[in-house]
């Protein structure tokens, strides 16, 4: 893959998301697509070092690495698993889009950073208060970020992830928890002598549900939700079913303090007949609209003829870490977030190529003076 002129910019960004796509990189699994975008980087003469990532089996890379840059670009490498797709790394072009695992989340976003550098150039990085930050485990532990934030401190960081081309000033955090609901069996035609445990499951989701803290409502996210991600309970006989396990999401939002978050949901289960353990507590963020990297990316926008349009992230991503160190965080790139993790995952290639341009006049507002 040759450096692109900007006429051909759309042919790079297909050929490099199609290869991007073609290596499979699920979480913990990131080492030849690792291997392969540092031997890509080198080729072309940009400087990239490994930075360890303590129990994980891969680094992340960085491309011009500092500990203190004025703006850090975070993309992940790693992807989420194959789960139902029938062709997860063949690209498949059809009406404007790429479809294939990860095209949306985010190696569209990655093939569209790597045709902007090359339309930058490694002399113009070079010097520059800019670093970019390839990492792993996001779609598991988000390790990769978490070691990242705790030794580098950029003043800003912009996180790569499907946003529509929305500047995300906001994030939602994460309470994940893992229940178990216990019951009281009996046989199925006798339900007044058993405690349905499934049941129980419900109604506990029902009043989360109720919460305060969940009916709340931000207004670049929205409200706070509970999405079962998991649950068994019972078998294909009759009985009532005496256990009942779960897992759930609860959507956290900025501006809700983790201790009433914790009490309100610490009321509800106290109230039934289940063992329960946080599984993920990850805070929200904000950041101000007046921000410079807010600014910088609306100009980038405005440059290429695009509005403006601030939104939230509903998701926890690698911006959460660095913001939680004082970094003015953004999440902001190319794909739809609702099509991602699922067999219908694509990206336009209309979009891949407008973020391409958004992300070179971003990374030429900061490397001016180089």
């Amino acid at each position: 893959m040759k450096a692109p002129a900007r006429e051909g910019l759309e042919g790079f960004l297909r050929e490099t998301l199609a290869r991007l796509i073609a290596i499979p990189s699920p979480s913990g699994e990131e080492g030849a697509l690792l291997m392969f975008l540092e031997g890509w980087l080198r080729e072309r003469g940009f400087p990239v070092a490994r930075f360890p990532v303590p129990d994980h089996p891969w680094p992340n890379l960085l491309i011009h690495p500092q500990p203190r840059p004025r703006l850090l670009i975070d993309v992940h490498i790693d992807t989420f698993p194959p789960y139902g797709h029938p062709h997860p790394y063949e690209a498949v072009e059809r009406e404007g889009r790429i479809y294939g695992r990860g095209s949306a989340d985010v190696k569209g976003g990655l093939a569209a950073l790597l045709g902007a550098l090359t339309l930058l150039g490694p002399e113009r990085l070079a010097g520059s208060p800019v670093t970019i930050a390839l990492t792993v485990d996001e779609e598991n532990m988000g390790r990769g970020a978490e070691a990242l934030a705790r030794a580098c401190r950029p003043e800003a960081v912009l996180a790569i992830e499907p946003t529509q081309l929305e500047i995300h000033i906001a994030e939602a955090g994460t309470l994940e928890l893992a229940l178990e609901v216990r019951g009281q069996p009996a046989h199925g035609s006798a339900v007044e002598s058993g405690r349905n445990a499934i049941r129980i499951a419900i109604a506990l989701m029902e009043e989360l549900e109720a919460l305060p803290a969940i009916q709340a409502q931000h207004p670049q996210i929205g409200r706070g939700t509970v999405t079962p991600l998991f649950i068994h309970g019972g078998e294909p006989a009759l009985a009532i079913p005496d256990r009942c396990a779960l897992h759930l999401d609860l959507r956290w939002l900025p501006g809700i303090p983790r201790e009433d978050l914790l009490a309100q949901v610490e009321t509800v289960l106290a109230r039934h007949p289940v063992r329960w353990e946080i599984l993920d507590l990850s805070p929200p963020f904000e950041t101000d609209p007046q921000a410079p990297l807010v600014q910088a990316l609306a100009r980038a926008l405005t440059e290429i003829g695009l509005p403006v349009r601030l939104g939230g992230m509903p998701s926890w991503t690698d911006a959460e870490p660095f913001a939680r160190y004082g970094a003015q965080a953004v999440v902001f790139g190319p794909g739809t977030l609702a099509v991602a993790h699922t067999p219908d995952e694509h990206i336009h290639l209309l979009e891949l190529h407008q973020a391409a341009q958004v992300f070179l006049v971003l990374l030429q507002q900061f490397t001016a003076s180089t």
